[in-house]
């Protein structure tokens, strides 16, 4: 984290969870320190609380959170891991969420409501299919069958896994072994979008 960054400017994601454990810890130590730092970060949960029941939030606190979930910021904490899962570095996996809600690139995909951004992945992905896929709930990605290792990161909504049944949501990595098999289906909510690096089988 810049040290020009104040932690009043870090309130949004520490209410979010969106924080690393430095950012975090700083914030907690200016918290002990600072009164109306604590009334601020107080009125960003009421903001949070009344959205969460669906009323109003006060406008001035909630400004700070509505920019945290806009645009490519909604993955700033994510871009560590989409850098390190594609073998790129943190400016490009930058430059690739802020294109996600953009139409360039976007094609389509492997089934009926599923669209697909090819990605430019580093010297590890070599041979792996490395793309972000977007799935508009309830969509399907049909049966297939991974000849490699398979790692899907969720950057938003979430998706279940026919036919297990385990849910996979924000944030979170799916890994599949060579030889396995499955499908999935976007659950309700926003469109899934997440990022994948596979290597499908003959049949897949």
């Amino acid at each position: 984290m810049s040290d020009v960054n104040a932690p009043d400017d870090l309130l949004a994601d520490y209410v979010l969870g969106t924080l690393s454990a430095v950012d975090r810890a700083r914030v907690d130590e200016a918290l002990r320190q600072s009164p109306a730092l604590v009334e601020s970060l107080r009125e960003l949960e009421d903001a949070m609380r009344l959205v969460g029941v669906g009323l109003e939030a006060p406008k001035r606190p909630w400004a700070k959170v509505e920019q945290s979930l806009s645009g490519g910021r909604r993955f700033e904490h994510l871009v560590p891991k989409l850098a390190e899962l594609f073998d790129v570095d943190e400016a490009a996996a930058h430059a690739l969420v802020e294109s996600i809600d953009g139409g360039d690139g976007w094609g389509e995909g492997p089934g009926p409501g599923i669209t697909m951004l090819p990605v430019a992945a580093g010297p590890r992905c070599e041979g792996f299919i490395t793309v972000l896929l977007r799935v508009e709930p309830g969509a399907q990605l049909g049966l297939h069958r991974h000849a490699d290792r398979e790692r899907v990161l969720v950057l938003e909504g979430g998706y279940r896994d026919d036919p297990s049944g385990a849910e996979f949501w924000r944030g979170e990595l799916d890994v599949r072994e060579a030889g396995s098999s499955h499908s999935f289906t976007a659950l309700e909510g926003v469109p899934c979008i997440c990022a994948s690096v596979a290597k499908l089988g003959e049949d897949g």
